[in-house]
């Protein structure tokens, strides 16, 4: 007995397309940080980091906009999540200072990368069909459950930013990085409620002075 299915659609909407893309420029970016940590270049390496935030920051506006959620867009975020948010930063500490720790240091990387495996695994299992699985949870509007990716991914590298500020020329010892570093990881998969600027409002009245002290800034 033979299943007969009915032909595949041989074209799709460009407005569809929109969100995978930015979506695959957000795996790209990532990519693109393990390059640069590998050679290294922290300040390259963090900036592909950035265009990984804004591109995924991007693609689930397009996916609402467009109307173009989908399952394979779902999971396609989510290993672009775990890339980009999980393992490049994991890398990055790996290879500025942790390498050097030998186990304590491997472990720290490791419970990074693997905790925003896990958060991701676990929002895209409990997504609703047909709607992207973003890094987000079910609790009330204004806040997270546990730390977003995105967040975390920022927050972990800090210490190496602060080694790399002009001004601030400060450089934790490792044993801190480390021990941030493992409670990062644990915060991502943690219940604790997280404060959200999604659903923040603001009078319209400072919309503009807003705009203008971000542009000066």
């Amino acid at each position: 007995m033979f299943l007969r299915l009915g032909p595949r659609r041989r074209e799709m909407s460009v407005a569809a397309l929109i969100p995978n893309l930015l979506t695959t420029l957000a795996l790209c970016s990532g990519l693109a940080s393990l390059h640069f940590a590998m050679i290294p270049n922290w300040e390259k390496a963090m900036g592909a980091l950035v265009l990984a935030g804004i591109f995924d920051f991007l693609d689930g506006g397009a996916a609402r906009l467009f109307r173009a959620s989908s399952q394979f867009g779902a999971v396609l975020d989510s290993l672009s999540d775990f890339l980009a948010f999980g393992v490049a930063p994991a890398l990055i500490l790996h290879q500025w200072m942790l390498e050097k720790q030998g186990a304590f240091g491997l472990a720290a990387v490791m419970t990074h990368a693997l905790c925003a495996g896990l958060r991701l695994a676990r929002f895209t299992a409990a997504a609703v069909p047909k709607e992207p699985a973003r890094d987000q949870s079910s609790a009330p509007s204004l806040v997270f459950v546990g730390m977003p990716t995105p967040a975390a991914a920022v927050a972990v590298l800090i210490p190496v930013m602060l080694s790399q500020s002009e001004t601030v020329r400060y450089t934790p010892p490792a044993w801190a990085v480390a021990g941030f570093t493992f409670l990062i990881g644990f915060m991502m998969i943690s219940r604790v409620p997280m404060f959200s600027l999604k659903r923040l409002r603001v009078s319209r009245q400072i919309l503009t002075p807003i705009m203008v002290g971000v542009g000066l800034l």
